[in-house]
């Protein structure tokens, strides 16, 4: 059996350049953070901020990749939800790493910046995604 990635994978080649190079840049930035010994995988720190940010552009991303039956309005809107979504669970076990192992929560003002910078990382996906792809759409599809 053969893995064919056109059958998952609904997307442009330029969409597509975009997600790579996202998803990269946010290997990199995590890279560097780890090296750096700037990445506390219990902690939410103005750094955990930032891979938010990035991981939800890569995450809001490669759901725009997929095939799924929905209108491109729609998938940009389901993009959005999944970034929060997977962020707020990498948020809530943070905390409750955080508690089990120091008995401490993390700060409720860098909480609700996480979940803040995985709905604007998800936003940023979505105005990408807009002007790339749908406005290109939208202006071939003339009468």
């Amino acid at each position: 059996m053969t893995f064919r990635a056109h059958s998952l994978l609904d997307t442009t080649p330029r969409w597509l350049s975009i997600t790579l190079i996202s998803t990269s840049s946010a290997l990199l930035i995590s890279g560097v953070g780890f090296v750096l010994n700037l990445f506390d995988p219990f902690n939410i720190t103005p750094f955990t901020l930032l891979l938010h940010l990035v991981w939800a552009i890569v995450v809001s991303s490669w759901v725009l990749n997929l095939k799924v039956k929905l209108p491109a309005e729609k998938r940009a809107l389901l993009a959005i939800g999944v970034a929060v979504a997977v962020g707020s669970i990498w948020g809530a076990v943070q905390q409750w790493a955080a508690y089990l192992q120091a008995g401490i929560v993390n700060d409720i003002t860098l909480v609700a910046g996480a979940v803040a910078m995985d709905a604007v990382g998800g936003l940023v996906v979505y105005i990408l995604y807009h002007l790339n792809i749908l406005g290109r759409n939208m202006g071939s599809s003339g009468p």
